[in-house]
């Protein structure tokens, strides 16, 4: 059965899981087992399709891609999302030949290599326009970076939990706030779009230190993730927080005070910033405490509807999730939010109507006269490639109108001599028809 909600914001997400490997840290708080990669339990939905498949990422990505196509979904926009452990602290042959293989079935040919495979791709039917992977403030440096750029990778999930070291040392995190300062600053100043995991509720915390820490979140410019993926602690079946609650010396928070708690964070996200997910996607059995609820999602909306309260997160205004809510769709206008980061300025421009609904956006990064274009998105149910969708708002020409603007603001108020992006391998022959060219891992316009 087709699932529109899983083509509604523009992209196809298809979803890959590495084999188990150790992992660099020993968080209390994640489950441990030889058949899935750590944080992971066994029959976690990802982590049974690709058991199922022995772990090889080329039959993930097929079973997948054909799966999509029996549910009627487009499948030429694709957004690959690498989950499992800290994939980037797996020897580096594995993860070099991990995203060749995903490549390589997207493309339906087996190239000689995975620049090769990058080169295929950027006309394949299946085009990766968006890669996302998963992994530590600590172990995401310069060497880390570099292997990303020549994966294609556009979009990081930082595991940062906290901004308390004393809750990172006495959960066993193995990094503190230093690191996360270092590598969001990194990530951003190559034009990545950033996420951060966010785990209410850790042991050493209140909701009120709780919410406190979610103000300091986007109140300082050190931090201001582009993405959240709010994730409530939960005490799971193989973990070392189940022996700390069996031995009474850990509590989570009531259902009822970790809804109250992350609708109080919802209320304080700016514009720019996407709640992707609001629940760790782990089987219920698997739970020992904490919330149960897999539609906390839903829960939460609700309880702030009924509140008469909006969320201003990006996914909550996006026109695809507007229009099939049955909202009245305006005409959308251009508009600019600029705000301050370490490094750096971000501006965030965005087509939305009188109620705010959300047509598309672009992230632009300017720092010493430097100037990358971290996201282009354009919203709605995916309209494939070549076609019109009359009530869809992509291919409408808003992404181009989005890109001149960036382009007018990069040179006229930063002079900015040229304009970066840090482009999806299948979109780059996108921004070849709006003049730019490859260099590197990037695609770049001379703006004169």
């Amino acid at each position: 059965m087709k699932k529109a909600s899983r083509t509604i914001s523009g992209v196809t997400p298809v979803a890959v899981m590495a084999k188990p490997f150790p992992c660099p840290g020993k968080c209390v708080y994640c489950p441990t087992s030889t058949e899935a990669p750590k944080s992971y339990t066994i029959e976690s939905p990802a982590v049974l399709r690709a058991r199922d498949c022995g772990f090889d990422a080329k039959k993930q990505v097929e079973i997948r891609l054909k799966t999509l196509a029996e549910m009627g979904h487009a499948r030429d926009k694709i957004e690959l999302i690498i989950m499992g452990g800290t994939f980037l602290a797996y020897p580096c042959d594995y993860q070099y030949q991990f995203v060749k293989d995903c490549y390589d079935a997207l493309n339906g040919v087996t190239s000689g290599g995975l620049e090769e495979a990058k080169r295929f791709n950027e006309n394949a039917e299946h085009r990766c326009v968006g890669l996302c992977i998963e992994t530590r403030p600590d172990f995401c440096g310069e060497n880390e970076i570099g292997r990303m750029l020549d994966f294609g990778t556009t979009r990081v999930e930082l595991g940062v939990q906290t901004l308390d070291d004393e809750i990172h040392h006495l959960t066993k995190r193995g990094h503190g706030v230093a690191e996360v300062v270092s590598a969001t600053r990194l990530l951003r100043d190559y034009g990545f779009k950033v996420y951060y995991h966010w785990m209410p509720g850790l042991p050493g915390s209140t909701p009120e230190h709780d919410l406190e820490l979610s103000r300091q979140l986007f109140e300082d410019g050190q931090f201001r993730p582009d993405g959240l993926k709010l994730y409530p602690t939960l005490v799971v079946r193989g973990s070392e927080l189940e022996s700390w609650y069996r031995d009474s010396c850990y509590r989570p928070y009531r259902d009822e005070v970790m809804i109250d708690l992350l609708t109080a964070i919802k209320i304080l996200i700016p514009k720019y910033v996407r709640i992707s997910r609001l629940m760790r996607d782990i089987p219920s059995k698997f739970i020992i405490a904490g919330s149960r609820d897999l539609a906390l999602r839903g829960t939460i909306r609700k309880k702030m509807e009924q509140a008469g309260i909006c969320c201003s997160c990006i996914r909550c205004r996006e026109y695809g999730h507007r229009r099939r809510d049955g909202w009245a769709i305006g005409e959308p206008c251009l508009v600019r939010l600029d705000y301050e980061t370490l490094g750096g300025k971000e501006i965030f421009l965005s087509y939305e109507d009188e109620n705010r609904t959300l047509f598309g956006l672009l992230r632009l990064r300017v720092s010493d006269e430097n100037a990358i274009v971290r996201e282009l998105h354009i919203f709605g149910p995916e309209v494939p490639l070549g076609a019109r969708l009359e009530q869809g708002a992509q291919h409408q020409g808003l992404g181009e109108r989005l890109l001149r603007e960036a382009e007018r603001i990069a040179r006229d108020d930063f002079r900015a001599q040229g304009l970066s992006v840090l482009s999806g391998i299948g979109a780059r022959e996108y921004y070849r028809s709006l003049g730019y060219h490859l260099e590197g891992t990037y695609m770049v316009k001379q703006l004169g």
